[in-house]
């Protein structure tokens, strides 16, 4: 299987890309299952959490210019309609991440280049190793630098200057240039990468199903919308609709409980 799945305790699955003799990189059997992937992760309602990470050395190379694979003909595969091109269905990916209900992170284990650089922006967090690399591969193939939500996601993420001088100059980063671009929120060591994306992952799925799916839905809307008070209204649903939900309901008398517990607990000294 290009897409390995891993299911963990507390709501948390792990999707790896699994074509490390070629460093992870993406042809139209890779695209479709990890299409599939996310589908399959949509429909679990247990889970809560997805951890994207590559298998081997890399996470993801971009485009297998060695060997690209088959587009699959319309209808082949359910998100290869009529009239889509093998372009748009692998652009299309990342909006198929952002559009999954679960909490996506990614964990960038080595390289992540061009269509690679893309899945990591698509996820909702971000930890590299360190000897992780990010690179904005599009412009050196003599096309444009636009390609896979590359020139929508990368500005929302670290502004517009940087992201124009690493679209435009194609030049790879490291790690600890992309944490202080705000590209990725913590750098670790490469053999702790994935406990550590796992313990955030952990964390992460501690919190409400409610909660964690309408923070996502929120959060990227309100990057795009175009005032506060559209902004405050969407957050006021999400706390309204909230106080409704017996899920919420009962984790708040549980948290309550635990902080009622704790302040009644007699402090030594």
């Amino acid at each position: 299987m290009n897409v390995q799945q891993e299911s963990r305790p507390g709501g948390v699955r792990v999707l790896r890309l699994n074509r490390p003799e070629r460093l992870n990189a993406l042809n139209y059997e890779l695209v479709s299952d990890l299409y599939d992937a996310f589908d399959e992760v949509a429909a679990d309602d247990e889970c809560k959490v997805v951890v994207l990470t590559g298998a081997g050395r890399a996470f993801c190379a971009g485009l297998d210019l060695a060997d690209w694979g088959r587009v699959p003909e319309p209808g082949e595969h359910r998100h290869m309609p009529a009239g889509r091109t093998g372009q748009a269905f692998i652009a299309n990916l990342t909006q198929h991440i952002r559009a999954t209900p679960q909490v996506v992170i990614a964990a960038v284990n080595g390289p992540a280049v061009g269509g690679g650089l893309a899945l990591t922006l698509a996820c909702d967090l971000r930890i590299a190793g360190e000897s992780a690399s990010m690179c904005s591969a599009f412009i050196k193939t003599g096309l444009t630098g636009t390609d896979v939500g590359v020139t929508y996601l990368l500005p929302r993420l670290i502004g517009a200057a940087r992201a124009f001088d690493l679209i435009l100059t194609g030049r790879t980063i490291g790690a600890v240039e992309a944490e202080r671009m705000g590209l990725v929120s913590r750098v670790v060591a490469d053999e702790a990468l994935l406990v550590e994306t796992l313990s955030m992952a952990e964390t992460v799925a501690g919190y409400t199903t409610f909660g964690l799916r309408n923070t996502k839905e929120v959060m990227w809307l309100n990057l795009d919308v175009g005032s506060m008070p559209a902004a405050i209204a969407l957050e006021n649903r999400n706390q309204e609709l909230g106080a409704r939900s017996p899920e919420v309901r009962a984790y708040m008398a549980s948290y309550s409980e635990r902080h009622r517990r704790r302040s009644s607990t007699p402090k030594e000294g």
